[in-house]
């Protein structure tokens, strides 16, 4: 009995030690994906159906996107004219999300957004990325690029390099 004690107290420590790392290291990770998902997939299907109204449940009055000069947007009402005027110059486009990360109010993705062209004569396909933060249950910002060398060259601009300096 003498010699179980013993041990018992040798081992205890040890034993509380690694009974205290595998409870506080395996602690889960709250799912952020719950409570932001509904409202980061809301936002893609406004933007692929045009349906601007579902846009007052879920965004800020004072939302912020910053894009390139031609896509960004400073509040919610601008936001929708944005998003009209995208339409109607890519009505039949498609957005795809290919990536999702979430963490505490924040959301950063990889998407494809793809169209016919005319004037290219093809289907055109771009990729791009957001990160969306969000507050009090309502989207609040986006930064958004995308991959608008490819865009411009599938349309069939051609890059230049600037002319030489006359001497």
């Amino acid at each position: 009995m003498k010699k179980l004690i013993h041990t018992m107290l040798k081992a205890g420590p040890l034993f509380l030690i690694i009974t205290f790392m595998i409870s506080t290291g395996c602690q889960q990770q709250p799912d952020y994906s719950k409570e932001l998902k509904p409202l980061f997939e809301k936002y893609y299907d406004v933007w692929r159906t045009g349906n601007l109204d579902d846009l007052n449940a879920i965004m800020d009055p004072n939302f912020t996107r910053h894009s390139d000069p031609g896509t960004s947007a400073e509040g919610l009402v601008n936001l929708k004219k944005l998003i009209s005027e995208f339409r109607a110059i890519y009505p039949d486009f498609k957005l795809e999300s290919n990536e999702e990360i979430y963490s505490e109010n924040k959301f950063a993705g990889r998407w494809t957004m793809t169209f016919p062209s005319a004037s290219a004569g093809r289907e055109i396909s771009i990729w791009g990325v957001n990160i969306i933060h969000f507050k009090n249950g309502k989207i609040v910002e986006e930064w958004d690029g995308f991959d608008n060398q490819s865009f411009m060259e599938q349309l069939g601009y051609i890059m230049m390099p600037p002319a030489a300096e006359k001497e």
